[in-house]
């Protein structure tokens, strides 16, 4: 995946050597034993040929490493499928036929998707958000964890130089996802993507009226920063992604005989423009935001809402990524209205 010499990067730093490479690592943070889950192949759906964060410090985290002889994130929108035409792709310059450079890429490569010291397999690769790899004749995917033969270039009549490019023999091309792209996984924000409910809760057939909020001291019921009242620990609320609360029994709330209950909803420093839904568990979302917030900075605000024999409400991020602090504050006494047997 070559592209004209203008718009690669080119850098007077040498390879490492083998000797070197056999043992040298790329240095990141330390990270916990929770991961991503393995990105998928995301198709191009517009053109944005501008270099994404994502690609840009895989780029600088290999030249502090092994150094590179030229590397291209970007090129001009065509009807190639690369992920180079939204700026979500690098191409690593290093050639199979040298054999410094060839050690070199293969370090790399161990490094990205060998297990990390829990057990996690891919695990490089599904932290950076990276969707797949080809290089040297094969493509591999962190989905499977296993390497194909990438366009029949195996055979013996793509064996020559003139197929070094379109086999990747002369450079290894790494594709993102949008997270990874966008840099919302946990490789760059130290927090994995809070999972979605497994089921759907109970659909309440008649919302109850809210009588008079009875206040209780505030007691915590979702902070993501800190994994609380998430079974799976840390992370950062992902966009569109619902999260269901439960909020009975928590705090001086009673575990029966609640209609509503009072919320204060805090959401802090999102990567884009963001808005916040709360609604009672299993009914539509509403069109209305609860509030917004700007990109880094926190909001709150105060809702009252409805709940159903399950105790649960729930809310959901759209726009731009990261977390969420929920407190109840007080409920009404009551009881919904059952489906018909």
């Amino acid at each position: 995946m070559l592209t004209s010499l203008a718009a690669a990067v080119s850098v007077a730093v040498p390879l490492a050597t083998p000797a070197v490479a056999d043992t040298v690592t790329p240095s990141t943070r330390t990270f916990s034993n929770l991961i991503d889950i393995p990105a998928s192949w995301e198709r191009e759906s517009s053109c944005s040929p501008t270099e994404k964060k994502g690609p840009k410090k895989l780029r600088k985290l290999l030249l502090a490493t092994y150094g590179v002889v030229s590397s291209n994130i970007v090129r001009a929108c065509s009807a190639s499928d690369s992920g180079h035409e939204e700026g979500r792709a690098l191409d690593w310059m290093v050639n199979v036929r040298d054999p410094a450079q060839k050690v070199v890429a293969e370090s790399y490569l161990t490094w990205l998707t060998e297990p990390d010291v829990f057990g996690n397999p891919a695990a490089m690769a599904r932290r950076l958000g990276i969707s797949y790899v080809i290089w040297n004749n094969g493509m591999w995917r962190p989905s499977s964890g296993e390497w194909t033969e990438y366009s029949d270039c195996t055979r013996p009549r793509k064996r020559f130089k003139k197929y070094d490019n379109t086999c990747h023999r002369n450079h290894v091309h790494t594709s993102f996802s949008w997270d990874g792209a966008l840099g919302r996984t946990s490789f760059y924000t130290g927090y994995v993507a809070c999972p979605e409910p497994v089921t759907d809760p109970w659909v309440p057939a008649v919302l109850p009226s809210a009588p008079e909020v009875v206040a209780v001291p505030p007691a915590r019921v979702l902070g993501t920063r800190a994994g609380i009242g998430l079974p799976s620990g840390p992370c950062r609320v992902h966009p569109d992604v619902r999260l269901d609360l439960q909020v009975l029994g928590i705090g001086g709330v009673p575990l029966t005989g609640v209609a509503s209950v009072a919320l204060r909803v805090t959401a802090m420093r999102p990567d884009a423009l963001a808005e916040v839904r709360v609604w009672t568990a299993g009914t539509a979302l509403p069109f209305d935001a609860l509030l917004t917030v700007d990109k880094g900075l926190v909001s709150a605000a105060d809702v009252t809402v409805p709940v159903g024999p399950d105790g649960l409400v729930s809310l959901e991020l759209a726009g731009g990524m990261g977390h969420l602090a929920v407190d109840v504050t007080g409920y009404s006494v009551g009881y919904p209205v059952l489906p018909p047997a």
